[in-house]
């Protein structure tokens, strides 16, 4: 069922998994730049930095602010969410993202939404006979970033690839938080109701031809360390409600699992540079709060 568009798509998603949910349940007050956390041990000894990266952008997200070049600077090893050089990577989305033998996306959802889909596959140029045979969350990342490519946004110029990439020409070890199964769980999850709901919020921006100016506002917003304007964002045109259960596993869950990840990792010697979506640097559930729970002293510069 994967042609040769279906194959430029997962090139494009390569290097991220989320690149729609990078700053999702973000909230609280407004701040200069984007979100960077210190984290020192009960000794005042820095042990990590927390640097909230956005995972679609171009040119304009660069060069990034002092102090986050700083803190890149001062440590000795990183950590991401994803290793984008792992070659399971694109295998792992692949064949997670095919539907069953006998099943079609056609027959999963109401007959209007599928026509939705069927308009946004011809928009950013997918053949609509590669729709039919993948998941609904695929078919809503794929979307999603086959249309900022059209916009002039990618993964590559994303912050998290961008800084993987300096990081190996550093000589700096690169480190996963999580495996590409994990990510691949936590976009499926929610149950029907929310996945057609996260599909239609993508397709309704897709078809109207909004999605350029979506991830410019984003980008402003991300830029200015703006958490409440990229909340506003990330929930634009979405049912609220029905979006609730995906939202808790692709953010709430993997905050206390990649908590647990950073631990270990911060046991082990060398300050380490940690870049994660925004969305899970912020708010009571965020992974500061959660480090700051477990008795770290963590700090927003």
């Amino acid at each position: 069922m994967l042609g040769v568009a279906m194959r430029g798509g997962v090139e494009v998603l390569r290097r991220v998994l989320v690149c729609v949910l990078c700053s999702v349940g973000l909230s609280g007050a407004a701040m200069a730049a984007p979100t960077l956390w210190e984290v020192r041990d009960a000794q005042g000894g820095v042990r990590a930095y927390l640097f909230g990266a956005i995972h679609l952008c171009h040119a304009a997200c660069y060069p990034l602010p002092a102090a986050v070049e700083a803190a890149f600077a001062a440590s000795e090893r990183t950590a991401f969410e994803l290793d984008v050089s792992d070659p399971s990577l694109a295998r792992t989305l692949v064949t997670a993202g095919r539907l069953p033998d006998g099943q079609s996306l056609k027959s999963l959802m109401p007959a209007e939404l599928y026509a939705q889909v069927h308009d946004a596959s011809k928009a950013v140029g997918m053949p609509v006979s590669q729709v039919q045979g993948i998941q609904p969350w695929f078919a809503s990342t794929l979307l999603m970033a086959l249309a900022a490519n059209q916009a002039g946004f990618s993964t590559e110029a994303g912050v998290d690839g961008v800084l993987q990439s300096r990081a190996r020409q550093a000589g700096k070890p690169v480190l996963a938080l999580e495996t590409p199964a994990r990510q691949v769980a936590a976009l499926s999850a929610g149950g029907e109701r929310a996945q057609q709901a996260a599909l239609r919020q993508t397709v309704d921006m897709v078809v109207s031809g909004q999605i350029g100016d979506y991830l410019t506002r984003m980008v402003g917003a991300w830029q200015a360390g703006d958490d409440a304007a990229l909340e506003a964002l990330m929930l634009e045109g979405a049912d609220r409600e029905a979006v609730a259960p995906l939202f808790a596993t692709l953010i709430d869950v993997r905050n206390l699992e990649m908590a647990d990840r950073l631990e270990t990792l911060m046991s082990a010697p060398g300050v380490l540079f940690v870049s994660v979506g925004g969305g899970h640097l912020v708010g009571e559930r965020g992974i500061p709060a959660e480090l700051a729970a477990r008795g770290w002293q963590v700090v927003r510069r």
